[in-house]
């Protein structure tokens, strides 16, 4: 009975070793669905225990520290997202992880300005930089940019387009896509009491509009099943309808029913409803 059971204990035993790998993918999967589930201290406990997984793949490892990264930059902690990103390249030059962050990494380093304070040497010199720094205390570390006179628009345009040229048709290009778009549409920006400022299609229907009509198609054609694809139909047939152009109102309304088929969403009743009456708005001045 005894030999029995330690035959079971060493197979059992062995199973582990086989299954080391397994539970290792397990814990990035793990560490995914932590940060997914917005458990973000757990996730990076667990991304940190897989960069140290004495078995773990090379893999598995660059992608602990390109997400640890991810999360580091979505905490506003840039400086800390640089230097994971920065040990990634440093330690598996060769991966996919490293491949993409590599051409990044000036540029975040230029933006975020890091400093080189941590890497003096001189004792002397970080004694006197730690006395300048209590004086200077109150100054700010982070410089300003004034954005007067600096087409918004155009600037924000610029980089959703820099993601979706390097990154075709990936999640990142979608969320491009989404943010070009909201971008194109404009907003208003309260200056005074009594003045705002307007950007996009709020400030000129002409210049704009095309514009977007040009992203929501090539929107379209890159992300087909993308969720959002019908609230950016609504908005678009939205817009129309304030500058009364009534044709193309019903012409997106009707994109909408047809795009929905036999499927009672939200947005199809939506359009529905609004192509009862179409010839009714406030109307906004166009600005040619």
């Amino acid at each position: 009975m005894r030999v029995l059971e330690y035959a079971v204990f060493i197979i059992a035993f062995m199973g582990a070793l086989a299954g080391c790998s397994i539970g290792f993918a397990a814990s990035l999967e793990k560490a995914v669905m932590l940060a997914e589930h917005g458990l973000t201290v757990d996730a990076k406990r667990e991304l940190i225990n897989v960069i140290f997984e004495k078995r773990g793949k090379a893999d598995d490892k660059s992608e602990a520290y390109y997400l640890l990264g991810n999360i580091a930059f979505e905490e506003d902690r840039i400086e800390v997202a640089l230097n994971t990103w920065e040990e990634l390249v440093k330690r598996y030059p060769k991966s996919h992880q490293a491949n993409m962050v590599k051409d990044q990494l000036l540029e975040l380093s230029e933006v975020v300005l890091k400093s080189a304070k941590d890497s003096l040497d001189n004792v002397v010199a970080r004694s006197y930089l730690r006395h300048a720094d209590f004086w200077s205390k109150d100054r700010d570390d982070v410089f300003t940019i004034d954005s007067s006179w600096i087409p918004l628009v155009e600037a924000a345009v610029k980089w959703y387009d820099k993601i979706i040229a390097e990154f075709p048709k990936s999640e990142a290009s979608l969320v491009a896509y989404e943010e070009k778009l909201r971008t194109l549409f404009g907003w208003e920006d309260s200056i005074t009491y009594q003045k705002s400022e307007f950007y996009g299609v709020k400030k000129n229907f002409w210049t704009y509009m095309p514009k977007v009509i040009k992203t929501f198609e090539d929107f379209e054609r890159d992300h087909p099943d993308a969720s959002t694809l019908q609230a950016f139909r609504f908005q678009i047939a939205q817009v129309y309808r304030r500058y009364r152009k009534w044709d193309l109102t019903r012409k997106w309304l009707n994109k909408i029913i047809a795009e929905a088929g036999d499927t009672d969403s939200f947005y199809r009743d939506l359009a529905e409803r609004r192509l009862k009456k179409v010839e009714h708005s406030v109307l906004t001045p166009l600005v040619k």
